[in-house]
């Protein structure tokens, strides 16, 4: 990280060999955090500092990212995620996962990571299919809960 105005963070991680996106924030009046990673801006997520600008090296991986979320007919889909309104976690396995979701009535979405060797996420809120954003995570799982 460096210490620099909000204008000069994204131009520094274009001069920094290794960095591929980057986070501004207002800590010690200005620090860009620059980061490495195979990240596209479909992994950005929104928070609640207005200030905080981040950005992605443009072209840098052009061909491997995936920008859109291919649902196939079902309630579930690869290589995605729903931002917030996490309710709960437990360790499982990812074909158990929306099982899972179904079985605790508060929860309308999930998603499943490979993090603490199998997490399901589950999430509430009213979501539906467009809400979910598209990962370069493969084994990523996201999913909906619909009514019956």
């Amino acid at each position: 990280q460096v210490t620099t105005p909000a204008e000069r963070c994204g131009p520094t991680c274009l001069q920094t060999k290794e960095c591929t996106h980057y986070t501004w924030t207002t800590f010690n009046s200005g620090t860009c955090w620059m980061k490495k990673g195979n990240v596209s801006k479909a992994d950005a997520f929104t928070t609640n500092d207005v200030n905080m600008i981040c950005g992605v090296r443009d072209n840098i991986q052009q061909g491997i990212t995936n920008s859109i979320v291919v649902w196939n007919g079902q309630n579930w889909a690869r290589s995605c995620d729903f931002n917030g309104n996490n309710l709960s976690q437990v360790r499982t396995p990812a074909e158990r996962c929306g099982p899972t979701c179904l079985q605790m009535k508060q929860c309308t979405h999930y998603t499943w990571t490979t993090f603490n060797s199998g997490t399901c996420l589950m999430k509430k809120g009213d979501v539906s299919k467009a809400d979910a954003f598209a990962t370069n995570d493969p084994d990523m799982i996201c999913g909906i809960r619909t009514s019956a």
